[in-house]
């Protein structure tokens, strides 16, 4: 393949809403490489070339792709997506089924799973189980809310604080990992 400058086309307003948030979990995931607690790589975006002008390539992002992280902690695959929203609820349809689908294969083969979702208005990140995930959005199909609210976060998710490292989402998993929840 040539070599050459990318030039990437996302639908309108799609593409980048949460890539300041994905910048600081990649940060935090550096730190935790850097002092041997864990190793948790951001999994490239699939990318279809659609185009070359001279040395300048045009390209989409492939919709399908798995999940935004991926490694090993505390023996443990460890796979979640990122998710950011302006909001101080959550919308569902940022979720794709196969996202969800490919999680909870993941859980299946005793690996940890989840999202990690910001709340920028409430300034607030929250780790989100797959089971109250699953439940909210069995209950949008069947006509309910099509979003979580912040008071229900604060309930039945996890915020995340600071602790060894600035977004310290790692202490989350321990604590589920000491009650047998997680792995």
């Amino acid at each position: 393949m040539r070599k050459g400058h990318f030039k990437s086309h996302r639908s309108s307003g799609q593409g980048n809403r949460g890539r300041p948030f994905e910048e600081y979990i990649d940060f935090n995931n550096s730190l935790y490489l850097s002092n041997r607690l864990a190793v948790i790589n951001k999994l490239p975006t699939p990318m279809r070339i659609i185009g070359t002008r001279g040395n300048e390539y045009t390209a989409v992002f492939d919709e399908k792709s798995t999940v935004d992280y991926y490694g090993v902690y505390a023996g443990k695959p460890i796979l979640f997506d990122a998710k950011s929203t302006a909001r101080t609820s959550f919308p569902l349809k940022m979720v794709h089924a196969h996202q969800v689908d490919y999680l909870e294969r993941v859980e299946e083969q005793g690996g940890i799973a989840f999202l990690l979702v910001e709340l920028r208005e409430a300034d607030t990140t929250f780790y989100l189980p797959l089971g109250m995930l699953r439940k909210y959005l069995k209950d949008a199909r069947q006509g309910g809310r099509k979003s979580i609210p912040i008071a229900d976060f604060e309930v039945y998710a996890y915020e995340v604080s600071r602790g060894r490292v600035p977004l310290d989402y790692l202490a989350v998993v321990d604590k589920l990992l000491e009650r047998g929840q997680v792995g």
